[in-house]
């Protein structure tokens, strides 16, 4: 009978070990559409969907269409939705340093004029950077999301 109850219980145990292990395994992942492979943000258009101004959250729409594209040579090049910009930047794990952007000195409507305001604020702001359901998101220091940009299907 003890013999019995020890391999019921040895059983049991083992189960529970299993079960509670498969538990954990399947929670890691809480994020399987997170990419952290830098190459799959490079070479692309991105259009900007939402930016930071503040305490003001700002969503540009057509014809004021900011974007971005990150070179495989370590520059970036886009539109403020005003002006065009160019520099270069460093992607180490996950951050992500931005040099000081040069830009054309054009004049725009006063909504383009806002939005590339904010945009330009950011990009000096940007710290980190995650891919996640085809969206890039760039943060601040503290984590914040700052900008969020979609690819530009062609």
């Amino acid at each position: 009978m003890l013999t019995v109850k020890s391999t019921t219980l040895s059983s049991f145990a083992m189960a529970s070990a299993l079960l509670l292990a498969a538990c954990n395994t399947t929670s890691k992942s809480e994020h399987p559409e997170m990419v952290s492979n830098w190459s799959a943000i490079t070479g692309k258009n991105w259009q900007l969907s939402m930016v930071v101004d503040g305490n003001e959250t700002l969503a540009p729409m057509s014809p004021v269409l900011a974007s971005a594209n990150f070179t495989a040579d370590s520059k970036v090049v886009g539109s403020t939705g005003c002006n065009r910009y160019f520099g270069t930047y460093e992607e180490n794990d996950g951050k992500l340093k931005l040099s000081p952007l040069g830009a054309t000195q054009m004049m725009c409507v006063e909504d383009a004029m806002a939005i590339e305001n904010a945009f330009n604020n950011a990009m000096e702001k940007v710290s980190d950077w995650q891919l996640a359901k085809d969206a890039l998101v760039l943060s601040d220091t503290n984590g914040k999301p700052i900008m969020e940009f979609v690819p530009i299907t062609p």
